[in-house]
């Protein structure tokens, strides 16, 4: 397991643009981070060009994430970092857009989702790729102070750069078997793609343990509250949480996590709803999800 120095390692030891430096330092003097508070982003689809509208409103999420007095201690990034092939631009320019998170000592776990390439982000985060749990994919578990998140890897990375499924493999599989044997505490699994669409995996991963305590994912842009059943055993019931997207389309914003001790308290903050573009005509009914969803809490508790 990685600790704090670790972490911010895994993030990026890299240089950072002054302007992003003097924007982090700007926002952030002077605060702490709370061990109990955590964010939740996915489907940043951060571009090359950095003209991107993408790159446009992830900036305005990390300005958002850098507002919270205390500062949240981790940044958990699930999936479609990249804008559409997984290119190395796109991991270079995401790496310098996360510089603020970095430099405010907020610690990055990353996922991985269908339009990354984990072989290319593991040429621009190495430090990070190397701390896996498990060969050739991107496994980590990121530890609160009462509950574990566990970032499983559904990345199914073949010759097309954008297969839409996504796929746990065997290796993972048995490492999370023998994760959920040896768990004494509460966790959360977590993928980019989400429970209905990986079934299988889901439903094993109900079975290995009743000290799972819900599942969750990004890819459908959207924020969704679902259950993951399993009629095995006796049965057992799993909270599912979509995230929305930083920046792409669809739903957009972010979702806090504040570990309460004996349970996990999720609030969605939306800022806006778009699709395809922000710049498009807007349509009515785009202010009106964004309303009904801004805000609401969720509450998963751990027995």
């Amino acid at each position: 397991m990685m600790n704090r120095r670790d972490f911010i390692l895994a993030a990026g030891a890299f240089s950072v643009a002054p302007s992003a430096v003097k924007a982090s330092q700007a926002v952030n003097s002077g605060l702490k981070t709370d061990r109990s508070f955590a964010v939740l982003v996915s489907d940043c689809h951060i571009g090359e060009k950095r003209d991107s509208h993408e790159n446009s409103q992830f900036q305005k999420t990390v300005r958002q994430i850098l507002s919270f007095n205390p500062l949240p201690a981790k940044l958990i990034v699930m999936g479609d970092v990249a804008a559409m092939n997984g290119l190395k631009g796109d991991y270079i320019n995401a790496k310098e857009l996360f510089s603020p998170i970095v430099e405010a000592g907020i610690e990055i776990a990353w996922a991985m989702g269908n339009h990354d390439r984990r072989d290319v982000f593991g040429e621009v985060f190495p430090e990070y790729a190397a701390t896996s749990e498990v060969k050739d994919r991107m496994v980590h578990v990121v530890k609160m102070p009462s509950v574990d998140l566990v970032l499983m890897d559904s990345l199914d990375q073949g010759r097309h750069w954008n297969q839409q499924n996504g796929r746990i493999d065997e290796a993972q599989i048995k490492w999370l078997e023998k994760f959920a044997a040896s768990a004494t505490r509460p966790y959360f699994v977590c993928a980019h793609h989400d429970g209905r669409q990986m079934k299988s995996f889901a439903q094993q991963a109900l079975r290995h343990s009743r000290l799972m305590r819900g599942y969750i994912h990004g890819h459908r842009h959207s924020w969704m509250l679902d259950a993951l059943h399993d009629w095995k055993n006796g049965g057992r019931l799993a909270r599912s949480i979509g995230l929305p997207s930083a920046g792409a389309w669809g739903d957009i914003g972010f979702v806090t996590m504040r570990d309460k001790g004996t349970n996990a308290e999720f609030k969605l903050y939306q800022r806006d709803c778009f699709f395809p573009k922000p710049d498009v005509h807007r349509e009515e009914e785009w202010d009106f999800i964004r309303k009904e969803n801004d805000g609401k809490v969720v509450t998963i508790v751990y027995k």
